[in-house]
């Protein structure tokens, strides 16, 4: 029964995040993906030099690394449509429980997924340079924040503040 009504929330959740998808590329701003495609070309520029890869490296290491994104994006947004649900106030207790049950089990298999793919990123690059990753994305995260706060105006900068949040 538990497993049953699992699968059924994970199935509306599923459902609501592809109903809130463009069903084409054309639905996406033009602007929105050159910028996309922009920053993963930066990203994939910045792992590649700070893990000094090599062809051979870089053609086992990029296919692994976009598949665990994929997966970790498709949980992503599974966590985010039952915050959303969260915040309707006409929910039952028992969807309330059974949300629960659903967040607890992606947050899970988020960590699951992170491991995963730690230990076949490790199995090519090896132990050293695998555990250099998360310190080269938050370099890379930040890097991209001050690119960003310098194009901005000073009025701007300040509107967002610090942490480049909206001040309420």
């Amino acid at each position: 029964m538990k497993n049953t009504f699992f699968f059924l929330c994970f199935s509306i959740t599923a459902i609501a995040v592809q109903a809130q998808r463009p069903s084409s590329a054309a639905q996406i701003p033009k602007d929105r993906e050159a910028m996309k495609a922009k920053m993963d070309l930066l990203h994939t520029a910045y792992l590649t030099e700070g893990l000094e890869l090599s062809s051979s490296e870089a053609k086992a290491f990029w296919p692994v690394w976009e598949e665990e994104k994929d997966a970790m994006h498709a949980i992503q947004d599974s966590i985010q449509s039952i915050q959303k649900a969260i915040k309707q106030e006409s929910l039952t207790v028992a969807d309330s429980d059974a949300l629960l049950q659903t967040y607890l089990q992606l947050s899970i298999r988020k960590v699951e997924l992170m491991n995963e793919e730690m230990l076949k990123v490790s199995e090519i690059l090896g132990s050293q340079r695998a555990m250099r990753i998360p310190s080269l994305e938050r370099e890379f995260r930040l890097q991209m924040v001050k690119t960003r706060e310098q194009r901005m105006s000073p009025e701007d900068r300040k509107a967002l503040g610090k942490m480049g949040r909206a001040h309420e």
